[in-house]
Formats: C-alpha cells, sequence, structure tokens
C-alpha cells in the first residue's frame, strides 16, 4: 500500500514549471452538466498547452479546440498524461469528464483557479465570489463575455447555443483561467501560499472519485422512522388544533390573534432610547414567526400547552421535511442511493461542506441520530469510520504548546467531560471519576450534560451560566498555553485585522475593535478559526488523500462512500476490518507527520490519534483508538 509521489515527496513549487495544460469543457446540461449524470455528454473541449509541455510549439498557436463527445478526446488524454499539472476553474468538474475521456486522474497535481483564489481571500471570498467572472472582475477589472451564461441560466443546452458563440465563450473561459493561474501563482509565491494550494488540490482528485460512490440507505429502517415520525407529526397536530381550536397556525392573522388575544402572551420588548416598546415587524404588527414563538415567556398553563405543541409541531416538520420525506423518496426511486457533492470553497474555515444533488441532502451536517439508517450496499458487508480522535484538541495543545493538554492527551485515565463537569458542579474531578467508573447515575448525567461545553472554550466560549462560565475559566487556568495563544490571536488581529498562522494561512477580520468592557469583536472566530481549520482543512485532507492513495494500491475491495469534517467512511468486506484498521492507523497519523514537515516546515509536537469504529451500520458505538508513536512528535 504504497503512496505516490504527489505525497510521499510532495513540491508545491511544481506549479513555478510550466508544463501543464489548461483545459475548460462545454457540455450538455443535464445535473449542471455533471460528468456523473450519465445522460451527459461532452460536446466541446478548448485547452492550452505551457511552454514547457513537450509538445509546445515554439512557433505556431498552442491552443486546441475539439469538438467532440468523451470519446473523441484522445489528444487531450495524452497531452494531460504528459504535462506536470492540470488548470482548470472549478478542477473537480473537469476531472470527472477527464475520467470519461479515458485519463487516469488519480496521481494528477492540480491548479484550481478557484481553489486559489479561495486560498488567497482567506476567509473574505466563498463559493459565490468565486465564479470565474467574479475573479476576473476582482482582478482585472473585466468580467466576460455574458450572452452564453445568460443562456445556460435559461435553461438552454450547449447543443442550442450557435457553435461560433460557445467557441469564442469556451475560448474565453481557458484564456481567462490561465491568465489567472499565472496571476495567482505570483500573489502565492510571494506570500508563501503554494504549500496550501498544493494541498486543497491535493484532494481534489479524491473528491471526485468518491462522489460517484454515494451513500446507501437502508430502506426498511428508513420506512421504519418516516412511519414513526408522521405518526407523532399527525398526533401532534390533532393535539394542537384541539389547544387552539382549530386555528390555521401557518396563517399570521389568526396565529397572533390567538397568540396575543386569546392566550395572553406578552409581546416581545426591546429597549429604544430611555423606554421600552413591542418588538414589531416592519408593518407594525406583533410577529408570529417562529423564532418569536420560542422566545415568549408562558406564563399559564394554556400559555404552557400551546408552547410545548408548538415546538414539538415545528421539529417534527422540519424532520420529515427536510430528512425523512426525502429519505424515502430515494429508497422508493433509486433503491436509496443517495449521492452528493463535495464542495471546497463554500466555508470561512476552510473545511469542506457538501450540497446534496437529486434529494438536497448534504453529507457533512447529517445529523449524529440518523447515522444508523446507512448500510454497505454489498450483502454482507460493513460500514467503517475513522477519525481523528481528539483532533482539534490535539492541534490546539500544539498551536499553544500545552504541557498541561499534552499530558491529558498521553494519560489513558484522562476524561475530559468528568473535568468539565467537575469545574461545573464544583467537585472534585478525581472523586467525580471514580464514581463514574462504578456506574454512578448522578455523575454520568452530570459527565452528559458537560459534553456540549468541554471544548466552548477552544471557540472563544466566554458567557453563559454561573456553571459554564466557571468552566470557562477554569479552562484559561488549567490550559494557559492554549488561552495565552488564543490571546496572542486576538491581540494580532486588533492590530492588524488579520491573522497568520502557523502554516501560513490567512484570515482578514477587518472590522475587529475593543469596546469598553473589553471585549474584542470577533473574538469567537478569532479562536475558532486557526484550531478548526488546521485540523480539518490541512490534516484530515492529508490523510484522506493518503486513505485513497494507499487504497488505490492496495487491492483491496474497500472503497470510500463520505468525509465528514475529521473522518473518513468506507464499505468493506469482514475480512478487510483488520486492514482498514491499519490503514487508519497509517493514514491519520503515519502519513500526517512528515508532510507537514515536507510541505510546511511544521512538526507536530503532539500526538495524533485515530479512533476506529466497524458495524453493520454506520455510527457504530465500539470504538478503538490508537496514538501516535511517541518517536513521531517527541
Amino acid at each position: 500500500m504504497s503512496l505516490p509521489a504527489v505525497i510521499s515527496a510532495p513540491d508545491p513549487s511544481v506549479y513555478e514549471g510550466g508544463n501543464y495544460v489548461s483545459v475548460d469543457f462545454e457540455t450538455t446540461v443535464y445535473s449542471k452538466g455533471s460528468a456523473l449524470d450519465a445522460r451527459n455528454s461532452l460536446v466541446l473541449a478548448v485547452w492550452e498547452l505551457g511552454p514547457e509541455h513537450k509538445d509546445y510549439r515554439a512557433e505556431g498557436n498552442n491552443r486546441y479546440v475539439r469538438w467532440a463527445n468523451e470519446f473523441g478526446m484522445e489528444t487531450l488524454v495524452g497531452h494531460c498524461e504528459t504535462a506536470d499539472f492540470l488548470i482548470a476553474h472549478n478542477a473537480k468538474f473537469e476531472l470527472q469528464w477527464l475520467e470519461r475521456c479515458g485519463l487516469d486522474t488519480g496521481e494528477m497535481i492540480v491548479w484550481d483557479t478557484m481553489i486559489a483564489e479561495y486560498v488567497i481571500g482567506g476567509n473574505r471570498w466563498v463559493w459565490h465570489q468565486l465564479s470565474l467572472e467574479k475573479c476576473a472582475q476582482r482582478n482585472y477589472g473585466e468580467g466576460k463575455v455574458g450572452v452564453i451564461s445568460k443562456m445556460y441560466k435559461a435553461g438552454l443546452c450547449s447543443t442550442d447555443i450557435p457553435a461560433s458563440w460557445l467557441e469564442r465563450y469556451c475560448i474565453q473561459d481557458v484564456t481567462l483561467t490561465t491568465r489567472l493561474f499565472k496571476t495567482q501563482l505570483d500573489t502565492c509565491v510571494k506570500k508563501a501560499l503554494l504549500p496550501i494550494v498544493y494541498t486543497r488540490c491535493l484532494l481534489t482528485p479524491v473528491l471526485a472519485d468518491v462522489e460517484r460512490n454515494g451513500m446507501q440507505l437502508d430502506a426498511s429502517i428508513v420506512q421504519s422512522l418516516h412511519e414513526q415520525k408522521e405518526r407523532e407529526y399527525a398526533e401532534v397536530q390533532k393535539d394542537l388544533d384541539d389547544c387552539t381550536g382549530g386555528i390555521n397556525v401557518n396563517s399570521p392573522i389568526q396565529l397572533r390573534e390567538f397568540l396575543y388575544e386569546t392566550l395572553g402572551f406578552s409581546p416581545l420588548r426591546r429597549k429604544r432610547g430611555r423606554t421600552w416598546v413591542d418588538v414589531l415587524t416592519p408593518s407594525g404588527l406583533l410577529p408570529t414567526d417562529a423564532d418569536t414563538i420560542s422566545k415568549l415567556k408562558a406564563k399559564t398553563g394554556p400559555q404552557r400547552r400551546f408552547l410545548a405543541l408548538y415546538v414539538q409541531s415545528k421539529g417534527l416538520y422540519n424532520e420529515l421535511t427536510k430528512y425523512l420525506r426525502k429519505l424515502q423518496d430515494c429508497c422508493n426511486e433509486v433503491d436509496g442511493a443517495l449521492t452528493a457533492s463535495f464542495n471546497q470553497t463554500n466555508t470561512q474555515t476552510h473545511r469542506l461542506s457538501s450540497s446534496g444533488r437529486d434529494y438536497g441532502m448534504q453529507f457533512q451536517n447529517f445529523p449524529r441520530a440518523y447515522k444508523p439508517i446507512f448500510k454497505a450496499r454489498k450483502k454482507g458487508w460493513l460500514v467503517g469510520e475513522c477519525d481523528g480522535a481528539q483532533l482539534e484538541f490535539r492541534v490546539a495543545a500544539h498551536l499553544g504548546k500545552d504541557e498541561v493538554a499534552l499530558r491529558n492527551i498521553l494519560d489513558p485515565d484522562f476524561d475530559a467531560h468528568i473535568t468539565t463537569a467537575s469545574y461545573m458542579a464544583g467537585r472534585d474531578a478525581a472523586e467525580m471519576l471514580a464514581l463514574h467508573r462504578n456506574g454512578d447515575k448522578e455523575v454520568g448525567e452530570l459527565r452528559q450534560d458537560a459534553k456540549s461545553e468541554t471544548f466552548k472554550p477552544l471557540y472563544g466560549g466566554s458567557f453563559g451560566t454561573p456553571e459554564q462560565v466557571r468552566w470557562y475559566k477554569g479552562f484559561k487556568e488549567l490550559y494557559s498555553g492554549i488561552a495565552d495563544a488564543q490571546q496572542s490571536w486576538i491581540d494580532e488581529v486588533l492590530e492588524h485585522k488579520y491573522l497568520t498562522t502557523e502554516w501560513g494561512m490567512r484570515y482578514y477580520w477587518p472590522n475587529t475593535t475593543m469596546d469598553r468592557s473589553g471585549y474584542v469583536k470577533n473574538t469567537t472566530s478569532i479562536c475558532n478559526y486557526p484550531v478548526q481549520a488546521f485540523a480539518t482543512a490541512e490534516i484530515i485532507p492529508v490523510a484522506l488523500a493518503a486513505f485513497w492513495h494507499r487504497l488505490r494500491s492496495s487491492g483491496l475491495r474497500m472503497f470510500i462512500v463520505n468525509t465528514v469534517h475529521d473522518s473518513i467512511i468506507v464499505e468493506l468486506p469482514p475480512d478487510e476490518v483488520g486492514a482498514f484498521h491499519e490503514l487508519a492507523q497509517q493514514c491519520l497519523i503515519e502519513d500526517v507527520y512528515p508532510y507537514l514537515e515536507q510541505v510546511y516546515n511544521i512538526r507536530l509536537s503532539v500526538p495524533l490519534g485515530a479512533g476506529v469504529m466497524v458495524g453493520e451500520h454506520w455510527g457504530s458505538k465500539d470504538e478503538t483508538v490508537y496514538n501516535a508513536r511517541e518517536e513521531l512528535y517527541k
């Protein structure tokens, strides 16, 4: 299970050479032209060769125009095979088409001009500001010829557009993409951002492949859960009708009268100058939106009953419409094959996000309770999940050079949630840990309640109940190295309005100020971004790419179906469970250290960990945790 040179000998300076192919495709338009939709075909390809490509013509035109489907792109495939890297805007799209053309894109190095612009922007620009046209306007003060874009938006297919217009449009895109690459390359060299672009683009071929797989729903579980929630919703609606007298709660007029006149709720109020006034809609009426209703104070039995039923009804309705009805449709229509697209330029922290394809179900923020509805698509196979154990806490310990955090990570008896619970309850941690291990129910409940608070201080948590504040203060005292690092980030942003991280990423907060109380605006994101980004936008992409490449060279049958923040999800046969454990340790731990040293000149000072779970469905509770060997981080 070997690694290719793109990971074992990473060299971001490859982009400074001229052996490249810059490409753009025009396709038919089902599913936005995706190569994963079998109904689509290529219509036109335009590409340019870099000056160091072996087929570059010193005198003559190095732009190629080919009107053909994916079975007529032999020349393009040959040029890509002998190039050092590929340039494209939103390159995942092109890679999936190149696979259909017959090119093995697995070891291809990519410069995605959309990703590069995203890296240069830090947290300033996300996907809707990163189209080729927006990038051109930002960099050159000029856009693209918009008539073809308008035709596409109007629903026309590329085959309906005059050929000369479409060819000019595609040539313009390639020319602009190549020009943008050269501008971005110069900026990235000057700002030492090449390693980050390299790592981001390292993941693009991986995601292009993983998207093909999707995840498999267990139809029987989906149906049972769907029917259960539909029954619960019908019962709650009946109770709500009894409570309200049958009014239409979706009618603002009827609901307003019921809330404020029949039930007698006091309107929400806000301060205006020295007086308090009712919160009103722009048209001067008392509001009836769900957020307002959730903030109303119930003082009577009827008020409490209504609020409880209303909140329950809304929750069930959202669960049904956002998830279960769509999942049931997926089971009925395509045998439970659920797919999504991964987005590399959508979040301000630079971690991945996802968008649902046919059923609008994203994979990244799927409710944890729904994990067990997914199974392996092959009979007898299992679902495996491996993740970076306590990854963000370990990253914070490294960034803060925090000795206490390091000792806790290495201590097999340490329980972070018991520590949190002890601070919040004002009790001795050692005593609570002993009671917890003896099955004390009260301590178990305190620990469970504390889980959501344990790592909030990593993300700037400072305010809350007295119990929460006691823990937040205790965290800063306990982990003073992390707290000092976070304070240094806040100070840097206050002075410069941006923060440059250890690995070179720059995040911007131009409106950061300190108020009279000493609170600094944007504190939460300033404390959060470096930790979350290093963990899930730098380390996990390396681990995921290593896992995918090692799997390709292994002869194993398992395959990746999803990645969620710090985890990798696979389907695998029972006889490969041992190999899965080995791959998880190798890729989430062993492969990360040398890559970070070679690409970022960073030697991690903490042990990375890998948690491995395998079961018949996603979300197995039986976890095995592995930790890095001491020589890797000492």
